[in-house]
C-alpha cells in the first residue's frame, strides 16, 4: 500500500492514503515504517494497519486534551476529529463513542453548564437557544434545559437587568426616545417587544 505525507509542524506530518486523510503522527513514528523519503512510501497491509492503530493512539490522546481544556459538546469534539487532526471517518465515531462511553462527553451536561454561564450573563433565552444550537446540541435537548434552567422568576430578573444596562447605555437622551432605542436594543437581543414594554411602564 502507497501512503503519502503532508507536512504539518516541524515535527509531524498528515498522513493519506488513496488522497484519504487518516491523521497525523510525528515523523519519528512514520521514519519508523520508511527509511526514505516520507513524502510517498510504501508499507505492507500489517504496518498499514499498525500506522493506522498509531494514529487512532495518537488522535484519542488530542481528543483528551482537547476536552481536558473545558467541557465540549459531541458535535465540537467530532468538528475536532475531523477538521482539526483529520482524522479517518472511520475511526471517528469509535473515539467519540469511547468518551461519550466513559463520560468524558455529556450532552446534556454540557449543555446544563453553558447554560448556567449565559444565565450568570443575563443572555436572553433566544440567546442562549443559539448559543446552544452552534454548540451542536440537538433541539429536543437545547428545549429541555432551557425550560428547566429558564424560569420565570430567572427570566423576570434576567430582563431587568438587560433594562437597567440599557438605561445606562442611553441615558443622555429623553425618556421617549430612550424608552425606543431601548425597546429596539433589547428586541434586537431576543427579548420580546411587549414583555420589554411592559417592563418600561408602556
Amino acid at each position: 500500500m502507497k501512503l503519502k505525507t503532508i507536512k504539518r509542524t516541524k515535527t509531524t506530518s498528515i498522513v493519506l492514503a488513496n488522497d484519504e486523510y487518516w491523521g497525523v503522527l510525528p515523523d519519528k513514528i512514520l521514519h519508523f515504517y520508511c527509511s526514505g523519503q516520507l513524502e510517498l512510501f510504501e508499507v505492507t497491509d500489517e504496518n498499514a494497519d499498525k500506522i493506522l492503530e498509531e494514529i487512532k493512539k495518537q488522535s484519542w490522546n488530542k481528543l483528551l486534551d482537547h476536552l481536558a481544556y473545558r467541557e465540549r459538546s459531541l458535535g465540537e469534539c467530532r468538528d475536532f476529529l475531523s477538521n482539526k487532526i483529520l482524522l479517518k471517518k472511520e475511526l471517528q465515531p469509535l473515539l467519540l463513542e469511547k468518551a461519550t462511553s466513559l463520560n468524558f462527553i455529556n450532552d446534556a451536561r454540557f449543555a446544563e453548564l453553558l447554560t448556567e454561564d449565559l444565565l450568570r450573563n443575563f443572555k436572553s433565552r433566544i440567546e442562549i437557544k443559539n448559543k446552544l444550537y452552534a454548540k451542536k446540541i440537538n433541539e429536543n435537548l437545547i428545549s429541555n434545559t432551557i425550560q428547566k434552567k429558564y424560569t420565570y422568576k430567572i427570566a423576570n430578573e434576567i430582563l431587568e437587568k438587560n433594562i437597567q444596562n440599557a438605561e445606562r447605555r442611553y441615558s443622555n437622551l429623553e425618556k421617549n426616545k430612550r424608552d425606543e432605542k431601548i425597546l429596539n436594543y433589547l428586541t434586537r437581543k431576543g427579548f420580546t417587544y411587549w414583555e420589554v414594554k411592559e417592563k418600561l411602564g408602556g
